[in-house]
């Protein structure tokens, strides 16, 4: 079967209901039937061993009862009487993976440039459609934290039924100065048109080129107005932009202070772009919660993060394992499409990563993890990200944390903002989504099954069943979940 032709017989058995499969679980008389309510949906997974996001070793030998697009008991035994029973035979259940650092819309060839010349949003939303499936939702990870651009609409198709993708908490377009990390437009675009915001990357709302504290409250306000989750601003230089160097700092002490109030008026967060201590430094100061990269940051602010973490802060670094420390590992390996001195910017972050990784582990700092994985050649292998984890010095059950459990705590940092704010993410436990993965093996003993597909046996995500190989298609307990809040379902 080809990879079209399997991708299209999986879609057909996702997005179908049989009417006996409804019929099986409603029984004649039911009273809430009589009164034309639907029965719940549930479905019990026996005999599956338990990484619940969080914890060192596996729950062995458990059962999970989900009904509809919700966890509701894990136990050692459950009684369901007529659920739908997957036997886990002795498989892992871990929660879906949560990528806390993607760039959604940046998955065209040419990364940030894409928009400069040769691509528009509507090719750019293609391009994140089939990244979010493709190499995404069918690889098991089921939540995506989008950290500079505008996936906004195509979440919301995906959360009305319309689109099949993963979840998306997106900070909208990202907030920067004219000549910081979030400024795409060409060298030698002229003021004229730059002051008029008329750029690709702004017109598509990817990013925002803005400069002082007026500006950054527009954009910030636009951002939360469209549903962003949270905000991110730029803080410093980066790697993959044409004009700030890696020393430079981003945002000016009154702009970032404006970030930070309008979004703790709205009950939601700021990441920031950041590599070095004082742009670090500057925004613990003014309370900035998500600190992405700092891979050229000491030891003295690492212990300074923990330092306020134990005093009861809630700030989390977020590691980008394998651009760090792969891709930027050397000149050859960078990006086909950097340019020299983007390469060169690259070498000098990947010599302070593992350093980094090595004093956030020690002293024990609340880390998640990001694969800042995107465009054709990277995105396809987002969950190195994870293995990378272990190879910078972490437990597989740590990495597994980052991507999981870890993530579903600071997801939820997005309060009144949080677009799926009913249940918890992350976890296998009662009360959280139904987003949860089935595998072959055991990913705390070998974390590196996670990167073999056949090893991945079925997805969930919301109560539906995106892959299942546990059984075959046409076996009677081949059964999607159905949830109400699954506005309709379209064949594509």
């Amino acid at each position: 079967m080809t990879i079209r032709n399997s991708a299209i017989w999986l879609m057909t058995c996702i997005l179908s209901v049989s009417v006996a499969s409804a019929a099986a679980t409603t029984t004649e008389g039911d009273a809430e039937a009589a009164e034309g309510e639907e029965k719940p949906i549930q479905i019990l997974f026996t005999n599956v061993n338990v990484f619940n996001g969080f914890n060192e070793n596996l729950t062995m030998g458990m059962s999970v009862l989900v009904e509809n697009n919700y966890i509701k008991q894990v136990a050692k035994t459950i009684t369901a009487p007529g659920a739908i029973v997957v036997d886990g035979g002795g498989r892992t259940m871990t929660p879906g993976l949560i990528d806390m650092h993607q760039h959604v819309m940046l998955n065209p060839p040419e990364g940030t440039a894409a928009y400069q010349t040769r691509w528009d949003d509507a090719a750019g939303g293609a391009f994140a459609l089939h990244h979010l499936n493709h190499s995404m939702l069918m690889k098991g990870i089921t939540t995506v934290r989008d950290i500079a651009g505008d996936p906004l609409d195509i979440a919301k198709a995906i959360d009305m039924g319309l689109l099949p993708g993963p979840r998306i908490y997106s900070a909208g377009g990202a907030i920067s100065q004219t000549g910081g990390h979030g400024d795409w437009a060409g060298r030698n675009v002229p003021p004229e048109i730059l002051s008029g915001h008329i750029d690709m990357s702004q017109r598509t709302q990817n990013t925002w080129v803005v400069d002082g504290p007026d500006e950054v409250t527009k954009a910030v306000r636009l951002n939360l107005r469209r549903g962003a989750a949270f905000i991110k601003v730029m803080g410093g230089g980066g790697v993959a932009s044409e004009f700030d160097p890696l020393e430079i700092m981003g945002l000016a002490e009154d702009e970032v202070k404006r970030a930070v109030e309008i979004a703790a008026d709205n009950g939601t967060y700021v990441a920031v772009h950041a590599y070095h201590d004082n742009s670090y430094n500057r925004h613990l100061d003014l309370g900035t919660r998500s600190f992405e990269h700092g891979f050229l940051i000491s030891e003295d602010t690492v212990k300074r993060m923990k330092s306020m973490q134990q005093a009861g802060e809630e700030i989390v670094w977020s590691f980008q394992c394998y651009m760090s420390i792969n891709s930027f590992g050397s000149y050859e390996t960078m990006p086909a499409f950097f340019t020299h001195e983007q390469k060169a910017k690259g070498v000098a972050v990947g010599k302070g990563a593992r350093n980094v990784a090595k004093w956030m582990n020690q002293h024990d700092v609340f880390t998640v993890g990001g694969s800042d994985m995107f465009s054709p050649g990277l995105v396809e292998r987002i969950k190195e990200d994870i293995t990378c984890n272990v190879k910078a010095g972490y437990t597989a059950a740590q990495a597994l944390k980052h991507w999981t459990g870890n993530a579903g705590k600071v997801l939820k940092w997005s309060g009144p903002k949080d677009p799926y704010p009913t249940y918890a993410l992350g976890t296998i436990s009662e009360n959280a989504y139904a987003d949860l993965l089935l595998w072959d093996g055991n990913p705390l003993e070998n974390i590196e099954l996670i990167l073999d597909d056949d090893k991945l046996h079925f997805i969930m995500k919301d109560g539906l069943v995106y892959k299942n190989t546990v059984v075959e298609g046409d076996h009677p307990h081949f059964r999607p979940a159905k949830t109400p809040l699954t506005r309709s379902q379209f064949p594509l």
